[in-house]
């Protein structure tokens, strides 16, 4: 076991280099780490549902259950990818990610003792929580979403032998990963939902968002969510009565 280990090589670990999926794993939350004290091994459950290695699966969970159930499908023999897009933050943030943080630390320890192949099917790790928070002056605003170029195309998957694609969540789809999922569903990947601690997934049908609600979202995360210098998000909501960064004017909340 590790007992100190750089931001780095816990990336690494997690996203190794002759992996299949580590094209899409995201180094934000990992940049924004130290160097961790990692000697203890995350605890992890039996994988909750029943599948072949022709599914990808999406745990949609918060915090640090995400990386706890992503691991059990890693004893099953799947590749955990984090998508984790936003980074620790400062202060008060608005996403808590501590715990997060913590499981992927000592989860390292676990993942480095299973020996995956590189081709193996993976199990994209999301936060339940990325969109979560309430905007206030002076809280460091690192709530995110994922994009559809965030995950693999579905020609792609499907070139990889996937033909089935199953979310593991406690609640209704989020607006984010629904709009990737439709287009899975439209070049004729199968699609399930798995909540809570259902052992039989159901089929999961999705719907093709409006115009209006197309762009509603589109505007939300335009103007809502901070970009920072890292290429995730996060950024400090400015107090009113702050100057800005270039020295002219003052920033307005509101």
């Amino acid at each position: 076991m590790f007992d100190k280990i750089s931001n780095v090589d816990l990336y690494k670990i997690w996203a190794p280099d002759n992996a299949e999926w580590t094209a899409w794993a995201k180094p934000v939350l990992f940049a924004s780490l130290s160097s961790s004290n990692s000697a203890a091994l995350l605890p992890v459950s039996d994988a909750p549902v029943q599948l072949d290695l022709r599914t990808m699966i999406i745990v949609d969970l918060p915090e640090e259950q995400s990386v706890k159930e992503a691991l059990a499908f890693a004893a099953k023999g799947y590749r955990p990818v984090p998508l984790y897009n936003g980074v620790r933050g400062e202060g008060r943030a608005l996403v808590h990610v501590w715990k997060l943080t913590e499981a992927l630390c000592s989860g390292a320890n676990t993942l480095a003792k299973i020996k995956l192949p590189k081709d193996a099917p993976p199990v994209f790790m999301l936060d339940l929580n990325r969109m979560n928070g309430i905007k206030a002056k002076g809280a460091y605003d690192n709530r995110w979403c994922v994009f559809p170029q965030d995950m693999p195309s579905a020609s792609y998957l499907k070139s990889k032998g996937i033909s089935k694609i199953i979310v593991r969540t406690v609640q209704s789809v989020q607006t984010d990963l629904e709009r990737i999922l439709y287009d899975y569903q439209k070049n004729g990947i199968a699609l399930y939902i798995s909540r809570n601690n259902s052992l039989v997934p159901k089929e999961l049908a999705v719907k093709k968002q409006s115009f209006a609600e197309e762009w509603a979202y589109r505007f939300k995360v335009t103007l809502g969510l901070k970009r920072n210098a890292a290429g995730g998000f996060g950024g400090r909501i400015p107090d009113p009565y702050e100057s800005d960064s270039s020295g002219g004017g003052y920033y307005r909340f509101g």
